[in-house]
Parts: structure tokens; sequence; C-alpha cells
């Protein structure tokens, strides 16, 4: 389960990255809600508010990759707030929430989040 762990905690600064380059470099190109004329503003004030998300999240979500990475006890509940969260980024962000739900959720992976004694 440690490799999981791993490579949840890799995937997670990978779509926080992406996320918002990708959020940021929207709101450059087309500033906004104004540009979607064709199918009037419901549709840019949506993708708006879509972007606008992925950037508040972008910071969260490389922080609970690095967390995850150094098995922080914290990691698990945030990235339990998150994976639900990232549940409604369909269809990529259903399958990585769904597979950190089963990761963070499962009973073998208590004593990779629990204090280390020396």
């Amino acid at each position: 389960m440690e490799s999981h762990v791993k490579f949840l905690g890799l995937m997670h600064i990978l779509v926080g990255g992406f996320g918002g380059l990708g959020s940021i470099i929207f709101f450059g190109l087309f500033a906004g809600p104004t540009t979607a004329s064709a199918y009037g503003p419901l549709i840019g004030y949506t993708v708006t508010g879509w972007m606008a998300l992925l950037l508040i999240l972008m910071l969260p979500t490389i922080a609970l990759g690095v967390g995850l990475l150094n098995y922080r006890p914290w990691a698990r509940s945030i990235g339990t707030v998150i994976a639900i969260i990232e549940l409604l980024n369909f269809p990529l962000g259903t399958v990585l929430g769904v597979y950190a739900l089963w990761v963070l959720m499962s009973p073998e992976t208590d004593p990779l989040f629990s204090p280390r004694f020396q």
C-alpha cells in the first residue's frame, strides 16, 4: 500500500500544478465569461467558475501531494476531503477521487500515517 500512497501523492502534485496552470492560461487567453457568446453568458460563467475552483484548489492539492509523499498524519483527512471534491471533476478527477478514497480509507494505510516512535 506504500506504493499506492506515493503514487497518489505524485498524482496530486501533478493534478494541482496542471489544474492551476490551465486555469491561469484560461483566464489569460479568454478573460472570463464574456467570450462565450455563442451559447450565452451562462456557459461562460460556468466555465469561469470551474476554472476559479481549479485555481483555488491548486495550492491545497499540491500541499496534499507533498504531505502524502512524506506520510504526514494530516494528509489523510485533507486527502479525503479533496478526493470528495475531485469526484465532481469528470472524468479524470472522478477516477482520481475514487482511487484516492480507496487508498486513504483502506485499513492497510493506518500504519503508514501513524506517528513513528524512535
